[in-house]
C-alpha cells in the first residue's frame, strides 16, 4: 500500500452489555474500509502479534494514526481480515462486535456523516 497523505479516521465506541465502552478506529482508503487491528484484538482478547498469522497479507496493512495526541504506527485490517479475527474469539463480545461493525459502523464509513457516537481523528495509511 502506498502512502498518499493524511486520511481522516473515526473512533467509534462499542457499548456491549456487561462490558465497559471500547473504542475502535476505522477509515476508508482506496475503496476499502480499514479497522485498527489492536482495537479489535483488545476487545476479543487476541494478542496483537497474532494478526500477521491470522490475517493474510492482502487483508492487512499498516497505518500511521493520530490517537489522543500521539502518532502511532498500527496494523490495520480490511472487513475480511476483521471477520477472520472475530472467528478466533469465543468471547461473548465477539458476536456483539461483529453485528455492530457489519451492521452499523462499516456501512457508514466513508460517508459524509460519521456514525453516532463517533470522534474524529487523523490517520495516514502506508
Amino acid at each position: 500500500m502506498a502512502s498518499t497523505g493524511l486520511q481522516p479516521t473515526t473512533a467509534v465506541t462499542l457499548r456491549a452489555a456487561g462490558s465497559k465502552p471500547c473504542f475502535v478506529h476505522v477509515f476508508a482508503k482506496g475503496g476499502r474500509k480499514w479497522i485498527v487491528a489492536s482495537d479489535v484484538c483488545r476487545i476479543l482478547g487476541i494478542r496483537t502479534d497474532a494478526v500477521t498469522k491470522l490475517v493474510p497479507e492482502h487483508e492487512r496493512g499498516h497505518a500511521t494514526v493520530l490517537s489522543k495526541g500521539n502518532v502511532e504506527s498500527v496494523t490495520v485490517v480490511t472487513a475480511a481480515g476483521f471477520n477472520l479475527l472475530i472467528a478466533q474469539s469465543s468471547k461473548p463480545a465477539a458476536k456483539a462486535l461483529h453485528e455492530w461493525m457489519t451492521g452499523e459502523v462499516l456501512p457508514s464509513v466513508g460517508k459524509p456523516a460519521p456514525p453516532a457516537g463517533a470522534v474524529e481523528g487523523q490517520g495516514k495509511l502506508l
